[in-house]
């Protein structure tokens, strides 16, 4: 958290290391030098000399035209850290400072990425993982989906459908088992609200998936939305008298 202040506040401070500094040749400036180094070091995976280059390039050279540039590569070194709240903080620092700038594109891809990657481990593997928080995934759809309105001519165009078809793959998983549920229980007014939510919200393309809405559509058939909530409320006054029969019973 303290990291995250310290980003929102400056994006300035920075612990500079000259160990195993690689050869960088034919620089503009000391600014091009050292941005060029740090990109050497994010190639590598030494993450920690990158971050240090990116940030000095960020505290010493921020009127430089590498500074927007390290500020993305800052970004992107801790999404590979898999610090991803810094990483969002940086990226959205760097959407509201140069909006326009050609960087922008995969500043916008990562930070959906960067909430992506949060998604619950165990998301598949829980006995009722519809229950868990996966507000990161939306949050991570509705930035793909911008993303890919925005800049539908971006190199990274494939590799932003790819990852929304992950994430939204993830959002469907969680309704349809809630449908599931709501289904083995002959809640219908539940599988008709999950459904419609399906329907009105993605593309459903995989195999499985399409045969499992048609397994519950046939354990509820399709009717208008005002007949499904006349039967549940119906079932839920029997319920309600039943138990306060039960109770009465009891006294």
């Amino acid at each position: 958290m303290k990291k995250i202040f310290f980003l929102l506040a400056a994006l300035s401070a920075v612990l500079f290391s000259c160990s195993k500094t690689p050869v960088i040749k034919s620089t503009e400036s000391d600014a091009d030098k050292i941005y060029q180094e740090g990109v050497f070091y994010l190639e590598k995976g030494d993450l920690t000399n990158a971050e240090n280059r990116f940030m000095k390039v960020i505290s010493d050279f921020s009127y430089s035209k590498y500074e927007p540039f390290a500020t993305v590569a800052l970004g992107k070194t801790y999404y590979k850290k898999e610090e991803y709240m810094s990483a969002i903080t940086v990226f959205e620092t760097f959407l509201k400072r140069h909006p326009n700038h050609e960087s922008a594109p995969e500043a916008l891809l990562f930070k959906a990425h960067s909430y992506l990657a949060q998604k619950p481990s165990d998301f598949f593997l829980l006995p009722n993982p519809a229950e868990r928080d996966i507000s990161v995934v939306e949050t991570a759809v509705m930035l793909y989906r911008e993303y890919l309105e925005k800049y539908p001519e971006d190199k990274n165009i494939e590799e932003g459908k790819k990852k929304l078809e992950e994430a939204e793959g993830i959002l469907i998983e969680k309704d349809l088992r809630i449908a599931e549920f709501y289904a083995k229980r002959k809640k219908c007014a539940g599988v008709f609200l999950r459904l419609q939510h399906i329907e009105g919200n993605f593309k459903v393309t995989a195999d499985k998936n399409l045969k499992r809405i048609e397994e519950l559509n046939k354990k509820c058939p399709p009717k208008p939305k005002e007949e499904y909530f006349k039967i549940e409320n119906k079932e839920e006054k029997t319920e309600t008298s039943d138990e306060g029969t039960e109770n009465k019973n009891d006294e």
